[in-house]
């Protein structure tokens, strides 16, 4: 009876545990994923900037072709006076009137040569930047505490003179809101420019001249009428044989150079700026400085020869300390490799060499 009670017993509990094992496993419940067709609002950043970048593409074309406009109705104004005046203007040894190098959206360059009393003239035609509308805005922030120059069309113009012209000298004219701050950056205004005064030229300008009869010289006749007449769109005129940066070294004075700056004006007209270029190297030409002038700056030349002179002499003193010291070391690392019976003979050397030149110091 007690074996049949314990297979019972053993039975029951071998089909639970089956049972337990065969119990199935419930899945997770997965939420449905909800779907639904695309839509317009879907694209809204792609919109937006697709049609931003339409539109700065937009105002960059539009405003290079402005810009090219405003600079070709300049140009037309000047190119007949400038083919009177020079033989080649532009790149091309033809008469073309597409003498414009773009060198830029809002940058173009006008080269002339060919003139008497002249080696080239680069004439930089600086464009608002139209087709930039950040630069725009950002220049004229920044104008307006004084970290840039307003946007404006300009006129950039580098002219170098002949070098057989036989005077050199220092003399600018330069709006009065730039002349503190271009006074200060170039070397040769810094070093030789001295306010000068005249009665022709208007209180907006400041005169920097090496001497005042300089100053009344050349800005008597011609070249003083138009800038009186221009000088709300003048910003500098600068005539220097010295370089505007400083020089490593100064021997002489180079060839005379013209660097004028002026505000386009807005109309296509003649602009009597351009005639003001183009007169002023043949007024230099026949400018014969008087004695005490031209004394006064042969004086200012070899005060600046004696101070390159010695700046000349302390760097080569300073070259030969060097030299010497690197050949000092050389020398010791050398020593250093030696035995020790060489390096006895090298001190006993070395000896007899300095009591030698204390004796030829102590004869003399």
């Amino acid at each position: 009876m007690s074996k049949l009670l314990t297979f019972l017993a053993l039975g029951t509990m071998a089909s639970y545990v089956s049972a337990e094992e065969k119990t199935p496993v419930e899945a997770p419940i997965v939420d449905e994923i909800m779907t639904r067709p695309f839509t317009v609002y879907d694209f809204q950043m792609e919109i937006v900037l697709s049609a931003t970048f339409l539109v700065y593409l937009l105002v960059w074309y539009k405003g290079k072709t402005s810009n090219l406009a405003s600079a070709k109705n300049w140009l037309n104004g000047q190119i007949d006076y400038l083919e009177e005046q020079f033989c080649l203007v532009g790149d091309k040894l033809t008469n073309e009137k597409s003498v414009l190098m773009m060198d830029g959206p809002a940058d173009y360059l006008l080269y002339t040569s060919g003139r008497r009393n002249v080696q080239f003239g680069h004439w930089w035609l600086k464009m608002k930047p139209r087709n930039d509308i950040l630069t725009y805005f950002s220049t004229q922030l920044l104008s307006l505490i004084g970290y840039a120059k307003p946007a404006n069309d300009r006129v950039t113009l580098t002219m170098a003179l002949d070098k057989a012209l036989p005077e050199k000298f220092v003399f600018a004219v330069i709006k009065k809101e730039l002349a503190t701050d271009l006074h200060k950056k170039r070397f040769d205004l810094k070093r030789f420019g001295k306010i000068a005064s005249s009665n022709i030229i208007p209180s907006n300008l400041i005169i920097y001249s090496e001497s005042q009869k300089l100053a009344d010289i050349l800005l008597s006749g011609k070249i003083g009428e138009i800038i009186a007449e221009s000088s709300d769109r003048l910003e500098s005129l600068i005539v220097s044989s010295l370089p505007a940066e400083q020089p490593e070294m100064y021997e002489s004075d180079s060839f005379l150079t013209i660097s004028l700056e002026f505000l386009m004006p807005g109309t296509s007209e003649f602009d009597p700026l351009v005639e003001l270029a183009c007169e002023l190297p043949d007024v230099i030409s026949q400018l014969r400085l008087t004695g005490d002038v031209r004394s006064k700056i042969n004086k200012n030349r070899e005060e600046l020869i004696k101070e390159y002179s010695k700046k000349a002499a302390a760097d080569r003193a300073e070259e030969m300390q060097r030299k010497k010291a690197e050949a000092k070391r050389l020398e010791e690392e050398r020593v250093k490799k030696m035995s020790p019976a060489e390096q006895r003979k090298w001190d006993e050397k070395e000896r007899i060499r300095a009591q030698k030149k204390l004796q030829k110091k102590r004869k003399a």
